[in-house]
């Protein structure tokens, strides 16, 4: 009986030595790199008007069809051309309150953050300007000047009502496009999914990618940031990040040429016309992929000097490329990141 006892004493401290040593790692910590962590999985999809890739390191089965589920329920929230959407319902409640998604609602309140701390270089009531022009199907529509002019006072973040119980009041007229800061939102929640999920992962939305936790040789993740003057996968610089985003906004991304003149679709709300500042990219590094969206869209319409003393006032890190490729840098940036300029 004596023996027994023994021997049920012996059992159970090995059980609690395998359990500790199963847990002793801490939540969310990527654990160490194996041949089970550097197993790739990746994946693109079509979302929000954008090329999503995914790239996962030591991911459990199934978790790359989470991630485009999850896409799929935010383009289905969010896009204001998906009729019952959010956003289309805000657009076409004809100035009455509009209940809608808490998440729906945060991204708002936080649009109308930025809005007022930029000075209004960030509106997400752009949206009638933005249905006048035509950076993407070859027609190079753009407004006449008595449209412009008219669409004007209809684009006033001042003027959006988030009310009690997740409402939302536009007065009539007035609608919201959520290109500027939605992709943004969406790779910080997909990010925070697979946390302690993946040794690491890429998530690129565009000119979002956030990068979670490390690569399999246990460096952080290498992100490129885009030569405004060169073709698609031309590196101007690139920055060195573990569980940030690096979002870039640039006026090559969508545009046309008529009589001479260059528009890209990064308007400036207060004029309705291509912001024409001295920048030709933004760059911002974050752990909110959604601020540094919005940000990065604002920083093209102030152009350089505004927009480095806004980030540093703001406390964010930034790289801004002029239009003649002259690099500039937010305060400390180049000693809290490894950055490597390449031309």
């Amino acid at each position: 009986m004596n023996n027994n006892r023994c021997l049920l004493a012996v059992l159970l401290l090995v059980c609690m030595l395998v359990f500790t040593s199963c847990t002793a790692g801490g939540e969310g910590k990527p654990p160490s790199p194996t041949a089970t962590s550097a197993e790739r999985t990746s994946g693109v999809g079509f979302y929000f008007d954008t090329v999503v890739t995914v790239v996962l390191y030591g991911a459990p089965e199934g978790l790359l069809d989470e991630i485009w589920a999850e896409c799929s329920h935010y383009e289905n929230l969010l896009s204001k051309t998906i009729p019952g959407s959010d956003v289309d319902r805000i657009n076409h409640a004809d100035g009455q309150a509009v209940t809608v998604d808490p998440e729906t609602w945060e991204i708002l309140r936080r649009a109308k953050e930025v809005s007022d701390s930029s000075a209004h270089t960030f509106s997400v009531t752009i949206a009638p300007l933005t249905a006048m022009w035509d950076f993407t199907n070859g027609t190079n529509r753009m407004p006449t000047d008595e449209e412009r002019l008219a669409a004007l006072p209809l684009v006033n973040d001042d003027l959006m009502v988030l009310g009690e119980g997740y409402t939302v009041t536009l007065p009539k007229g007035m609608e919201v496009d959520l290109g500027g800061i939605a992709k943004g939102y969406i790779a910080d929640q997909i990010a925070a999914s697979i946390q302690g999920k993946v040794h690491g992962a890429t998530l690129n939305f565009g000119g979002n990618v956030y990068a979670v936790g490390i690569k399999p040789d246990a460096t952080p993740f290498r992100v490129g940031i885009r030569d405004p003057q060169g073709g698609e996968n031309d590196s101007i610089a690139v920055v060195s990040v573990s569980d940030l985003s690096v979002v870039t906004s640039g006026i090559y991304e969508r545009y046309f040429d008529l009589d001479g003149v260059r528009y890209h679709h990064i308007l400036d709300p207060k004029t309705g016309i291509s912001a024409d500042s001295d920048l030709a990219s933004a760059t911002i590094v974050s752990k909110s992929s959604m601020t540094a969206d919005a940000m990065a869209t604002a920083c093209i319409v102030m152009g350089k000097d505004q927009a480095l003393s806004y980030l540093e006032a703001q406390g964010m890190d930034g790289v801004l490329i002029t239009r003649d490729g002259t690099i500039f840098t937010t305060k400390d940036f180049t000693d809290r990141y490894p950055f490597v300029t390449l031309k």
